[in-house]
Order: structure tokens, then C-alpha cells, then sequence
């Protein structure tokens, strides 16, 4: 599984890269703030990113993983409140190196351009607002980082034999602790 991982950990250092290029343009920096990715409600979709996260939480000490575990199961207990990550400690992701893709992209105003759609444009959070409005539009298309993990995650799944959906939040991911 380890060549697949190294796959995906390439597919990610592209992503933070891109990131910081865009949020640079912006001079944004995230605070922490209400709208964050570690308060929005993402569901991930991919196995290897699943697996991934997972193997990394399984070299945490005893004690960190019945943490992560009781956090995840308060986490889906209290959806309703718009609870913050099970992976997130004093505002720093316990597992930040491996945490996933829609966590890396969020908050940076992106377009996705879909050969034969309408391209679709989001704004980015709204901390950010006041910056991204300031200066001229930065290109960020995502369809290219969905596009090279989707063709991971095809490799991955038939390595596997994993099938079906996958629509996880992490805190789903870490009740398998």
C-alpha cells in the first residue's frame, strides 16, 4: 500500500503548493475562524485517503487513538452544532501531514473547469473575503487535483478490490479506530 501512499503524498505536496500560490496572491492566511475547514462538514470519498489517514492514526500512541475515537464519537453525536474535527487540538490538526484533500484545498477562491460544463466558480470562505475581492482573480482550477486522485484512487481500489461509495466524515474514518 506504501507505493500507493507515496502516489497520494506527491498528489498533496502539488496541492499545498498550488495552495500557498494562490493564498499568497491573496496575502490570506488562515486564522482559525468560524468558517474554517475544521467546522465545515465534508464528506470524503476516497478509499485511499481513508486508508491513508487511518494507517498514519494507527502509529499514534494508545492514549491519542481512544482520544481521536471518543472526539470522532462526539463529533457525530452533536452534527447538529457544526462540531469541530475530531483531528483538530488547539486549533492544529493532530495529523495535519496526512490530512485530506478537501481539507488542503479549502477556503481559496477556485473555479472547476469541466470539459463540456459551465465552469463553475466558488468565492472562497468568507474570512478571506475582503482580500480575494481586493486583487485581481487568481486561477485555481481544482479539476486538475480531483482529476489525479481520482485516477489514484481507480489504481488503489483494484490493488484493493474496495468497491462501492465511500461518503465518510473523518470522524466516521476514526470510529474505526
Amino acid at each position: 500500500m506504501e507505493k500507493f501512499f507515496e502516489k497520494l503524498r506527491k498528489l498533496y505536496i502539488k496541492m499545498d503548493k498550488a495552495y500557498e500560490e494562490a493564498a499568497s496572491h491573496y496575502g490570506f492566511k488562515c486564522r482559525g475562524c468560524e468558517d474554517n475547514c475544521c467546522r465545515s462538514f465534508f464528506y470524503h470519498h476516497t478509499f485511499i485517503e481513508k486508508d491513508f489517514l487511518l494507517s498514519r492514526a494507527g502509529l499514534l500512541s494508545r492514549d491519542w487513538k481512544k482520544s481521536l475515537k471518543e472526539r470522532a464519537e462526539l463529533y457525530l453525536n452533536t452534527l447538529n452544532t457544526k462540531p469541530i474535527c475530531p483531528l483538530n487540538n488547539d486549533d492544529i490538526c493532530v495529523l495535519y501531514d496526512v490530512r485530506p484533500m478537501i481539507c488542503r484545498l479549502h477556503g481559496i477562491p477556485h473555479h472547476l473547469n469541466i470539459p463540456g460544463r459551465k465552469t463553475a466558480v466558488n468565492p472562497g470562505c468568507g474570512a478571506g473575503t475582503s482580500l480575494f475581492e481586493a486583487v485581481q482573480y487568481f486561477s485555481f482550477d481544482r479539476v486538475p487535483f480531483y482529476t489525479e486522485m481520482a485516477a489514484i484512487e481507480k489504481e488503489y481500489r483494484k490493488a484493493t478490490r474496495k468497491t462501492g461509495k465511500i461518503k465518510e466524515t473523518i470522524a466516521h474514518m476514526l470510529s474505526e479506530l
